[in-house]
């Protein structure tokens, strides 16, 4: 059942992770002046709104520091490869809450909201041997209508390693390369978007070196299979603001071929707000030549949760629906801000008795719903 197997979950790090590569890899930026750290990552719990485009953004913490949301002082660079991605993006009427909706419609009040928005369609090892079948059944369906399909491609070995509420991805480097050229053979020539293995490049330093150089391999590989399709754009991830600071998560998109892809993914299946996410995500884009980039705004319309909530990254309460997608973003660098996490899709047990990971909860929606900021 897809309602078990779609699956996305990215972690907010623990403290004291990455520093000792954080001390060896930092480097100087001509981006945006001096970096001041000046309050925690995430802001309040009020309501999202667009970054702004005037002024540079405050600082908001050691992974999101201040930006320049107005596009001034980016660093030359190769810039990004590959096609804008074009709007409007694809309402998949098979997506995960169209058929939560159609199955139970007096209870799916919640998911028939949800299912009218675009939505990334989650693509990894569970579709089985029918990967390439409905990958081109979306690419198919967007190119109908007029619009983009976007994926979340999530299959890679050693998935989600670090917290593994979405443990799994293909067993060997040989099954993932296969797997990439199925996925890019149903999305052929059409317009599409790839977030391209959210965690992959965060969650490095729990493999070994030998399983950290597969992983810049496979990446690699997968940014030149699908950058060689001439209507794909495609986004390595870029982490979040409470995981893997500028500088470190930089280094790692070179070394994943940053250079040869649009650009990377921020805060997908996470809850910081978007203006904190842009800022952070200017400073990476100045420290990769330019490269662009898109913004998870799925369920972050509220921010991220406050307290002492533990692992607050994980299916926090009182959060609300962000920015409808959309590529009028105010800043020439982010291309998009997209719902990449399923709204509605349980971030996995997290140590309090909720739905497994990708499993749809009807709570959790109506409460996004109800709790929307646009």
């Amino acid at each position: 059942m897809i309602s078990r197997l779609v699956r996305c979950v990215t972690r907010e790090r623990g403290p004291g992770a990455d520093r000792s590569r954080r001390a060896a890899r930092v480097r100087v930026t001509a981006v945006a002046g001096a970096i001041s750290v000046l309050s925690a990552c995430g802001g309040s719990d009020g309501p999202d709104s667009p970054p702004a485009t005037t002024s540079a953004l405050t600082a908001v913490g050691p992974q999101c520091p201040a930006g320049d949301p107005a596009g001034h002082g980016a660093v030359e660079g190769p810039g990004p490869r590959g096609p804008v991605p074009r709007a409007p993006f694809l309402v998949d009427p098979n997506s995960q809450p169209a058929q939560v909706a159609r199955q139970n419609p007096a209870a799916g009040t919640a998911a028939a909201t949800i299912a009218t928005r675009p939505l990334a369609y989650p693509v990894g090892d569970w579709l089985g041997d029918s990967v390439q079948a409905q990958v081109a059944a979306r690419a198919a369906e967007a190119e109908r209508t007029g619009s983009t399909a976007v994926f979340m491609v999530y299959a890679i070995p050693h998935r989600d390693v670090s917290a593994g509420f979405s443990a799994g991805g293909l067993p060997d480097a040989g099954s993932y390369r296969a797997f990439t050229r199925k996925v890019a053979a149903g999305i052929g020539h059409r317009n599409a978007v790839i977030v391209l293995e959210p965690d992959s490049l965060a969650q490095l330093d729990h493999l070994g070196h030998a399983e950290q150089e597969e992983r810049y391999q496979l990446l690699n590989d997968a940014v030149d299979v699908y950058g060689g399709l001439s209507g794909t754009s495609v986004y390595l991830d870029g982490a979040n603001c409470g995981w893997t600071d500028a500088p470190v998560i930089a280094d790692r998109l070179e070394r994943a071929g940053v250079q040869r892809a649009r650009g990377f993914a921020v805060n997908v299946s996470n809850y910081y707000h978007t203006q904190d996410e842009v800022a952070r995500a200017d400073v990476i884009s100045g420290l990769t030549g330019g490269s662009h980039f898109v913004v998870d705004t799925s369920r972050n319309g509220r921010g991220p949760a406050s307290g002492d909530l533990k692992d607050a990254w994980c299916n926090p309460p009182g959060r609300g629906l962000g920015i409808t997608p959309t590529t009028d973003t105010g800043n020439p660098r982010a291309d998009a801000f997209l719902w990449i996490k399923v709204p509605g899709a349980s971030d996995g047990e997290c140590g309090r008795n909720n739905p497994s990971a990708g499993t749809w909860w009807p709570a959790q929606a109506d409460e996004l719903v109800r709790n929307a900021t646009s």
